[in-house]
C-alpha cells in the first residue's frame, strides 16, 4: 500500500467489532421501532461494522500525519532551498501549489492565482519558505486532530470525527430513526423524499471526495514529494491534477481512508418509486457510496401497499383477495438482481441477518470495494407480516431457505463472468429446486418450498386453508403439480385451461406443514400460491444458471414434459406419478406416500373441492 500502513484484517474487524463499545454504539438508542423489527439489526450491523473497520484507519492516518509533519518541520525549509537551487521553475510551481490549494489563494487560472498571491503579499508581506512548510503541517495536523482527537458527541471520549454519513429514503427507518428529542444516528444523517435518498447520498459522497482530496490527499502528496524525491518534485501535469483533483487519481489506500456514505431505504423507496434514482447512482460506481435496502416486501410505513418487491400473493392490508383476484399477478422484482446487468460494475449482495457472518462479510467487502455497493436485506415487519416479535431471525432464515429471497453475492473483483463473480453459497441444496427438511414429530422428509414459508406468516393466511387427511387425499400434492407446470404455462395462462396438464385448481393443491403442536397437518393452497411457487422456482433456476450451477431437477422436468407433449408419457401417468417420474430421472429411490394420499387425483373441478376451513397456523 502507498503509505505502508498495516490495516487490521477483515477477520480482526469482525472478531473485535462488538468487543469495543464504541463500535456497538455506532447506532445508539432513542428510536421508536416496533418491537422485534428486522430493520434495526441490519442498521446496527452496517453502522457497527463501518465503525469497527474505519476507525483504526482514521487513527493510523492521524498518527502518520503527525509523524510526517514533525519530519517536514525539521527538514522542509532545507528541502525547499535545495529544490530552488536545482530548479527555480520547479520551486515556484511547488510554492504556487501550496498557495493555491492549501492557503486559499487559488484563482480561476494561473494568471489569476499569481495575481491573488501578489495582492496577499502586498497586504501581509512576502510568503516565506517557512510559511509554505507551516501551511502543509497546519493542514495535516488539523486533519490528524479531527481524525483521532475530536470529541464530536457529548458524553463520549475523544475518538475522532464520524467515519460515515447516512442518507435515507423516507420510510419506517426515518420515522423511528429521527423522532425528537432523540436520534439513534451519531453521525451526519438526513432524509429526503421516498425517491431521493440515494441522490442525496451521491451528493454527500462527492463532497467527501473533494474535502478528502484538498485536506488529506494533496497536502500529504506534496509533503511526500518534497521529502522523498531528489528531482522532479512537481511538474505541470501533477499541478493540473491537484487543481482538478478527483477520486480517479486517488490510490486504493486513499479511497479506503475516505468517509463512507450509507444510503438506507425500503423496497418501496429504493426498488419502486425511487428505482430510477437508484439505477442512476449505481451506474456511477462512486467509490464511497454504499446502499442498503431494508426489504420488508411492502410499503410498511404507509399501511402495507404493494411494492415491486412484494411477492405475487401480495399478502398485506391493502391487497384484495376474493373471487375476482387473489393477489398481485406481477412477478416479484429482486432489485439486487437487476443491478447484476446493465449497471456497470457495482458490488451487489442479497443477504440478511439469517446468515450474520455473511452479512458482516458483505458489508466489509462492500466498504472495501472501489465502487458503489448495494445490499438487499430481507427484514421482517412484524405487523405487516403477521409474525410474533421474536421471529425476525427465524423468518429471514425461512424466506432464504424456501427460495423466497435466496442469498447471493456478486463481486466484480473475482472475474468478468457470472460464474466467477456470482456466489450463491449459503443457500441449502444449491443444485436443487428445493431443499429437503424433516418433520420433527415423524422424521418424515418433505421439500421446503415458498408455500411452507408462507404458511408461517399471517399475511398469507387467505392463501392456505386447513384440510383433513381424508380430504387431502382428493387433492394434488404440490410436488406433483410443480412437475406439470412451467413459468411459460403461467405466462400464457394455460394454468386456467382445465384440459391442460398445467391446470391449477383453486385450493385443489396441498402441502404438509408442521402444526403448532408439532404434529403434521395439511394445507390446501390457493391457485395464486401455486403460481408463486412456480415463479420463485424459475427465479432460483435463473440465479443458479448465472452462478454456473446445473440444476438436474430442471433438466429432468424438461425431459418429462417433452415426452408428455410428444405422447410418450400419458397425462394419466403424469398426474398419477409425476413425483416418481422425477425420482427415476434423478436416480433416487421411490418414496412411499401414506396410503390415503398414494394416488394424487386428476385435477378436480372447483365444485368438487372438499369443505375447508380458513385456519392457518403461524409457527
Amino acid at each position: 500500500m502507498r503509505h505502508g500502513v498495516r490495516r487490521d484484517s477483515k477477520t480482526a474487524t469482525l472478531r473485535n467489532m462488538l468487543m469495543v463499545r464504541r463500535n456497538y454504539d455506532a447506532l445508539v438508542s432513542g428510536d421508536g421501532a416496533c418491537a422485534g423489527c428486522g430493520e434495526k439489526s441490519i442498521l446496527r450491523s452496517v453502522a457497527a461494522v463501518t465503525e469497527a473497520y474505519m476507525r483504526p484507519l482514521y487513527h493510523a492516518k492521524a498518527d502518520r500525519f503527525r509523524r510526517k509533519s514533525d519530519e517536514l518541520e525539521k527538514a522542509g525549509e532545507q528541502k525547499l532551498a535545495e529544490m530552488k537551487a536545482r530548479s527555480q521553475e520547479e520551486y515556484e510551481l511547488f510554492r504556487q501549489a501550496v498557495e493555491h490549494l492549501l492557503m486559499g489563494l487559488g484563482g480561476e487560472d494561473d494568471k489569476d492565482t499569481r495575481g491573488r498571491v501578489g495582492e496577499y503579499e502586498r497586504a501581509h508581506g512576502p510568503i516565506s519558505d517557512k510559511n509554505i512548510i507551516g501551511a502543509i503541517t497546519a493542514v495535516l495536523r488539523h486533519e490528524a486532530f479531527i481524525h483521532k482527537n475530536l470529541q464530536p458527541i457529548d458524553g463520549r471520549a475523544a475518538n475522532g470525527m464520524s467515519v460515515m454519513a447516512m442518507a435515507a429514503h423516507t420510510g419506517c427507518n426515518t420515522v423511528y430513526g429521527s423522532t425528537p428529542p432523540n436520534n439513534p444516528h451519531p453521525y451526519p444523517w438526513m432524509n429526503s423524499l421516498f425517491q431521493d435518498g440515494i441522490t442525496v447520498g451521491w451528493l454527500l459522497g462527492e463532497s467527501f471526495i473533494v474535502d478528502h482530496g484538498r485536506r488529506s490527499v494533496i497536502p500529504e502528496r506534496l509533503l511526500d514529494a518534497l521529502m522523498t524525491r531528489e528531482s522532479d518534485v512537481i511538474n505541470p501535469r501533477e499541478y493540473y491534477e491537484y487543481v482538478h483533483f478527483s477520486d480517479a487519481v486517488m490510490t486504493d489506500q486513499e479511497i479506503l481512508e475516505m468517509p463512507k456514505v450509507w444510503v438506507v431505504g425500503g423496497d418501496g423507496g429504493m426498488g419502486d418509486i425511487g428505482y430510477q434514482n437508484m439505477s442512476k447512482v449505481i451506474l456511477q460506481n462512486r467509490p464511497n457510496v454504499k446502499a442498503v435496502m431494508l426489504d420488508t416486501q411492502v410499503y410498511s410505513n404507509t399501511g402495507g401497499q404493494n411494492s415491486d418487491s412484494t411477492p405475487m400473493l401480495g399478502g398485506n392490508d391493502m391487497n384484495m383477495f376474493g373471487t375476482a383476484t387473489q393477489g398481485k399477478n406481477v412477478e416479484k422484482k429482486t432489485v439486487a438482481e437487476t443491478f447484476l446487468a446493465g449497471h456497470g460494475s457495482p458490488y451487489v449482495a442479497q443477504i440478511s441477518i439469517a446468515n450474520a457472518p455473511k452479512l458482516y462479510r458483505s458489508i466489509l467487502d462492500g466498504i472495501e470495494y472501489r465502487g458503489t455497493a448495494f445490499l438487499q436485506c430481507f427484514t421482517t415487519c412484524q405487523p405487516e407480516h403477521g409474525v410474533p416479535d421474536d421471529m425476525a431471525l427465524t423468518q429471514a432464515q425461512r424466506v432464504r431457505d424456501s427460495r423466497g429471497a435466496p442469498e447471493f453475492v456478486f463481486n466484480p473483483r473475482l472475474g468478468e463472468t457470472y460464474p466467477e463473480a456470482l456466489d450463491v453459497k449459503g443457500n441449502p441444496s444449491i443444485d436443487m429446486d428445493w431443499y429437503e427438511a424433516k418433520f420433527k414429530a415423524t422424521n418424515e422428509p418433505y421439500r421446503y418450498t415458498v408455500a411452507h414459508w408462507c404458511a408461517t406468516e399471517a399475511r398469507f393466511r387467505n392463501h392456505l386453508k386447513k384440510v383433513k387427511l381424508e380430504d387431502a387425499a382428493r387433492l394434488i400434492t404440490l410436488e406433483n403439480m410443480l412437475v406439470r407446470i412451467t413459468q411459460q404455462d403461467v405466462v400464457y395462462r394455460r394454468y386456467l385451461v382445465k384440459d391442460h396438464r398445467s391446470y391449477v385448481p383453486d385450493f385443489g393443491v396441498y402441502i404438509k406443514v408442521q402444526g403448532s403442536d408439532g404434529k403434521v397437518e395439511f394445507r390446501a393452497l390457493s391457485r395464486q400460491l401455486v403460481l408463486f411457487c412456480v415463479e420463485r422456482r424459475k427465479a432460483w433456476r435463473m440465479l443458479q444458471s448465472k452462478a454456473g450451477i446445473v440444476n438436474k431437477e430442471y433438466q429432468a422436468q424438461k425431459a418429462i414434459l417433452a415426452e408428455v407433449d410428444a405422447g410418450k408419457i400419458t397425462r394419466e401417468q403424469l398426474f398419477a406419478g409425476a413425483e416418481e417420474l422425477m425420482k427415476q430421472r434423478l436416480g433416487k429411490p421411490a418414496a412411499h406416500a401414506p396410503a390415503a394420499a398414494a394416488k394424487p387425483a386428476v385435477a378436480p373441478p372447483p365444485a368438487a373441492a372438499p369443505k375447508i376451513s380458513s385456519d392457518v397456523v403461524v409457527n
